[in-house]
């Protein structure tokens, strides 16, 4: 069971990186603002601003996950230990970033649908590096044309090597969305926050996972 969740999370991070991939690859501006990213039954507060994304894990109280794209790194913190750790985005399992000339990406329109009281285009969309043309992400994207071209519903079929045992489609919404909410403050690790180096100490050591283990067996 626990392999499950943690299989799952490793999925949730790797849609943070889709999602953002998403957001820059097919949306005008705007690229700031704060919305609720919903997953099945999980609704994680997140922010966007630039290249930059912050993602509230309710997996994990008070965990939060931020992708710093131009910085090729990724910072966990948690608020409820005002601990924090960082991670580096590894060429070989991050997500393609559009800054990156390899990139290659294609879309094509099939329909128009209204979601949310939003007017969208829905294409099919596949992109991939140049170098690895085998190694295609394939996703349903829906345009949000009030909101500049901004994608509001991504279907993503995970690549084979990244599932982790989860499961090969990730359905996301963003909802409740707020154009220029997103500030500065929201992508740092606020003062008096201790660095740690792995999730052990992040969540407090050992009293801290097993009270995690017990918040998720509430849920």
């Amino acid at each position: 069971m626990e392999r499950k969740r943690m299989a799952r999370l490793v999925l949730i991070w790797i849609f943070i990186g889709i999602w953002s991939i998403m957001g820059q690859a097919f949306a005008a501006p705007p690229d700031n603002y704060t919305a609720r990213m919903v997953m099945r039954e999980m609704a994680m507060p997140m922010a966007r601003m630039g290249h930059k994304m912050r993602v509230e894990n309710p997996m994990m109280q008070g965990m939060v996950t931020i992708h710093l794209t131009d910085e090729k790194k990724m910072m966990m913190m948690s608020t409820a230990n005002k601990t924090y750790m960082e991670q580096a985005l590894q060429e070989e399992t991050r997500t393609p970033s559009l800054d990156d000339p390899r990139v290659v990406i294609e879309k094509k329109k099939i329909g128009s649908e209204t979601i949310d009281g939003h007017p969208c285009i829905k294409y099919d969309a596949v992109f991939y590096l140049k170098d690895k043309p085998a190694e295609k992400y394939k996703a349903t994207i829906w345009e949000a044309q009030d909101l500049g071209g901004l994608v509001i519903r991504n279907e993503t079929i995970v690549p084979e090597n990244m599932r982790k045992g989860g499961e090969g489609k990730m359905v996301t919404e963003l909802k409740d969305i707020k154009v220029g909410a997103a500030n500065a403050s929201m992508f740092e690790v606020p003062q008096g926050y201790r660095k740690v180096n792995n999730m052990m100490e992040l969540m407090g050591g050992m009293g801290g996972m097993e009270e995690m283990m017990k918040q998720r067996k509430k849920k």
